[in-house]
């Protein structure tokens, strides 16, 4: 259909293949780029030939429909980094903890907190990740981008991004991320890697690695939704092949070939139940993909 150099097209493409949550329908078009100049070309065609696009990353935070996606689905693994004394410009497909081990090599610290998380860091922007009282944004000191409707780049500043929990201006502006310039700490070597492998270790003792999720399903307000689902004694809960993590009750975890439609079905259980006991309206964390 489009060909374009430093891109990978396919059709029909299932979506369990792109997500943590290996769950999904198939996307009518999937594209794999790996390169910023490829992302912001496949981006324009789409947009040209009226075909409706997603650009992801890991996929970590998503859950795609059970019916797939009628439309381009586009993988972001651009994953250029370049250093100049404690400032990294790294491409938006970059895995975040391929740029920890970066740092580490060149004896710099920040963001080893965060190592493991299945985020690129186009991903950990968007959504202001954060681990380990660690935010990723706090060591974002510009952001690349390119506008779309105006076919144009420009650069956003620390303050123009609008962090806040889990959330940023990307949430509400349809712009594409394509590099991410951060300002990190010069240290000594052994003790940034001893704070990732203390990171690693905690995440593997409290998380139900073992399984596909896409991570926390709920925001974190007054409460923590975590303790409230564990205090309602949904632990364990299944729907399907989709389960309330009997490990840490703020994962939903895919057992066994779970749908969407199970995980959804567990999500409003879950909301119908917190509001039922606390008068509290959980907002979900992932994003819904149909």
């Amino acid at each position: 259909m489009i060909k374009i150099e430093n891109c990978e097209f396919l059709e029909n493409a299932s979506l369990k293949d792109f997500c943590t949550f290996k769950i999904g329908g198939c996307a009518k078009y999937l594209f794999i780029v790996h390169t910023t100049d490829a992302l912001i070309e496949v981006c324009k065609k789409c947009a040209c030939v009226n075909i409706k696009y997603k650009v992801i990353g890991l996929g970590a935070n998503l859950l795609f429909s059970d019916f797939g996606y009628n439309g381009a689905i586009i993988v972001n693994r651009s994953k250029n980094i370049e250093f100049c004394k404690n400032i990294a410009v790294a491409d938006s497909g970059t895995h975040v903890t391929t740029l920890i081990q970066k740092c580490l090599q060149k004896n710099l610290s920040g963001i080893e907190n965060l190592a493991g998380i299945p985020s690129t860091v186009g991903g950990a922007v968007v959504n202001s990740l954060g681990a380990f009282d660690t935010n990723f944004s706090d060591f974002v000191e510009t952001v690349e981008c390119f506008d779309l409707a105006e076919n144009k780049a420009f650069t956003l500043n620390h303050k123009d991004c609008n962090f806040g929990y889990r959330t940023s201006l990307f949430k509400k502006q349809n712009y594409l991320i394509t590099r991410v310039k951060l300002k990190f700490l010069q240290v000594d070597k052994e003790e940034t890697k001893l704070k990732m492998m203390s990171a690693l270790t905690k995440k593997k003792s409290t998380q139900p690695l073992e399984h596909p999720s896409a991570g926390s399903i709920f925001k974190r307000s007054d409460i923590i939704p975590a303790q409230i689902i564990d205090r309602l004694g949904l632990k364990g809960l299944k729907i399907g092949g989709a389960e309330i993590s009997k490990k840490h009750a703020g994962f939903i975890i895919n057992t066994d070939n779970a749908t969407a439609r199970d995980v959804l079905t567990l999500i409003e259980i879950i909301k119908e139940q917190v509001y039922t006991a606390y008068h509290k309206t959980l907002e979900t964390e992932i994003e819904i993909i149909t």
